[in-house]
């Protein structure tokens, strides 16, 4: 009889065990959304997908969201955040359809859970508003070739990984009914012209230079070992630089803090220094770049060079020079046109 009671408690104990299970009990909930995005020259729509947690909490994707072709990285089409904090996902699954190569790619991936709690545990000051920001939208990136990129947005963005599809087939017999739409001929014609799709600016760009080699959305990803510098003014806490790049990351650092020499970096697309001269007035230096020169400006030096991206500024003359920088090596920047300002 007592080996029975034994018996009969082994399961239950095992039923209170599990419940208990400090994993289950720890786990944070934060209030977060999803949104949505495609590169400018390889639009999609979605047909159906889901930011799924182990509770079974779903934040769903759909035709809603129409055509994307925000541009790569952000800004993202989303649909707000929960209304209740709710724990992070832990998998992501996604179907769309890609205009441009005229195919449908399906996929389902389980997410870094860890990376995804570490980046949601921090809090940054906006260097703009100088108030505390929280990430709260999980951004996910359709690239032509079923290549799926996942970033974590707030006061910066962050990759937090890169998934594969595989191409798949949706008839209109066995499609979503509210996916109807998409199997209509004139919606289409309508929808996919591409003087309406791109822009007639972008289509005759297209037409001449031809489509993207798809596989620059993963090279995009490709890190240096780069900081900021500035040369020529007397940099001050208070100074900093906004950065966004070409692989949809960006961040705001201030020039004397630590954050600035974090390395690698992915290649940057679009930078502004802002700093404040002994008289009181803001300045600000805009520069954007195209992906191939900045590319091959990296590649100039070598794996384990640390490289200095220098504002050598005139502030007499109101101008200012780009370098890429080396123990050994200085690159002067070009094929791009900087604006510096006074705010």
């Amino acid at each position: 009889m007592r080996h029975r009671t034994l018996f009969i408690l082994a399961p239950l104990l095992l039923i209170i065990i599990k419940s208990c299970d400090p994993s289950d009990v720890r786990e944070k909930k934060y209030v977060w959304g999803g949104a949505a995005v495609a590169p400018k020259e390889y639009p999609v729509e979605i047909y159906e997908g889901a930011l799924v947690n182990r509770d079974g909490y779903s934040y769903n994707f759909g035709p809603i969201y129409g055509v994307l072709r925000q541009g790569w990285g952000y800004p993202a089409k989303g649909m707000g955040i929960t209304d209740d904090p709710v724990k992070l996902p832990d998998q992501l699954k996604m179907t769309w359809y890609s205009v441009q190569e005229q195919q449908f790619y399906t996929g389902r991936w389980k997410l870094d859970k860890n990376l995804i709690t570490k980046v949601w545990k921090e809090v940054a000051i906006n260097l703009r508003t100088k108030s505390k920001e929280n990430f709260k939208t999980l951004i996910v990136g359709m690239a032509p070739r079923g290549q799926v990129t996942l970033w974590g947005e707030g006061p910066a963005q962050v990759l937090l990984g890169t998934f594969q599809a595989h191409d798949t087939i949706i008839s209109q017999k066995d499609a979503n009914p509210d996916f109807e739409h998409f199997f209509r001929k004139e919606y289409r014609n309508a929808a996919y012209d591409p003087y309406k799709l791109y822009g007639p600016e972008l289509y005759s760009k297209l037409q001449k230079a031809g489509w993207p080699d798809p596989k620059i959305y993963l090279d995009f990803n490709k890190k240096y070992p780069w900081k900021f510098a500035i040369e020529g003014i007397e940099a001050s806490e208070d100074d900093y630089f906004f950065y966004s790049s070409f692989n949809g990351e960006r961040a705001q650092v201030l020039n004397t803090r630590e954050i600035n020499n974090t390395l690698p970096k992915a290649a940057p697309e679009h930078i502004y220094a802002c700093w404040q001269d002994p008289q009181h007035n803001q300045w600000v230096a805009t520069i954007r770049f195209t992906y191939d020169e900045i590319k091959s400006s990296f590649e100039h030096f070598g794996s384990s060079e640390k490289i200095e991206f220098l504002f050598k500024i005139d502030k007499n003359a109101g101008q200012f020079t780009i370098y890429l920088q080396s123990k050994n090596k200085k690159i002067k920047l070009t094929g791009y046109e900087p604006e510096l300002v006074r705010t």
